[in-house]
């Protein structure tokens, strides 16, 4: 077990992935890489009759380190740290801080992982560095900056929360445009307004006055003392949510 540090600066305890699982995860990864590229081998040779055998052997080429760079980007990306290998295992790949990877974390494990894997002696660099760091992490993960750990999807975790725009602020909630919104940004407000009442009134006012003025900032939309922090807050945190997750509606929360 081992503490990453959220952006609210809470540590989370996560069971970070080992080398055998990690293993048995790239293998898996690696035959359903070399399927897909004996399958478009086949397609290549079938369309490719007519021309002579240094082109086949290039475009070969091409596919192969397509396919060897491009699976890892591309699952990871789309799947929020996840491969099929990964996904079989129950393990993801997230930043330090606990957020999905994006599309420069998952570039920069793959370019990591060309020196793990493929480094002679072949896959020894990047079992040693797994277990030699305290993390777990191999050279793709110290790059950028992630780490592997056992999917929380394979655990039960609380019902989500779907935040109400407080009355009377239906109209001034429409005005707002979260698009801007990061993950991590939208993460650090829900966990205040979950835990908000755990803080004194003036911690609670100041910390709200904080995180409004900063929200705002992000969203280029005005937010002044007329509309208290915790109302603005609410507005903001409801609109991201019916902006990303229109269909889902867990049950309701009163501040």
């Amino acid at each position: 077990m081992d503490g990453i540090i959220t952006p609210e600066a809470v540590v989370l305890e996560v069971e970070t992935a080992g080398v055998a699982s990690r293993v048995l995860a790239g293998l898996l990864d690696l035959i359903v890489q070399f399927g897909i590229i004996i399958a478009v081998s086949i397609v290549v040779s079938i369309v490719g009759l007519g021309e002579s055998e240094s082109s086949s052997n290039t475009m070969m080429a091409i596919v192969v380190a397509a396919v060897l760079m491009g699976y890892p980007v591309v699952l990871e990306t789309l799947m929020r740290g996840r491969t099929v290998g990964k996904r079989a295992m129950g393990l993801r790949a997230v930043t330090l801080e606990g957020a999905p990877i994006r599309l420069r974390h998952a570039l920069l494990r793959m370019m990591g992982g060309l020196v793990d894997r493929f480094l002679p002696p072949i896959g020894v660099t990047g079992t040693l560095m797994v277990l030699a760091t305290p993390r777990h992490q191999r050279v793709g993960d110290l790059m950028a900056g992630t780490i592997v750990v056992r999917d929380p999807d394979r655990t039960a975790l609380p019902k989500g929360v779907w935040f109400p725009v407080p009355p009377g602020y239906e109209f001034y909630a429409a005005s707002i445009d979260p698009t801007a919104m990061t993950d991590a940004q939208y993460t650090v407000i829900r966990s205040f307004l979950l835990r908000n009442r755990e803080l004194g009134a003036d911690a609670r006012y100041a910390l709200a006055a904080d995180l409004a003025a900063r929200a705002s900032a992000t969203l280029h939309h005005h937010w002044n003392a007329d509309v208290h922090p915790e109302a603005y807050l609410l507005c903001v945190v409801a609109r991201y949510q019916r902006r990303n997750f229109p269909a889902y509606q867990p049950a309701s929360w009163s501040p």
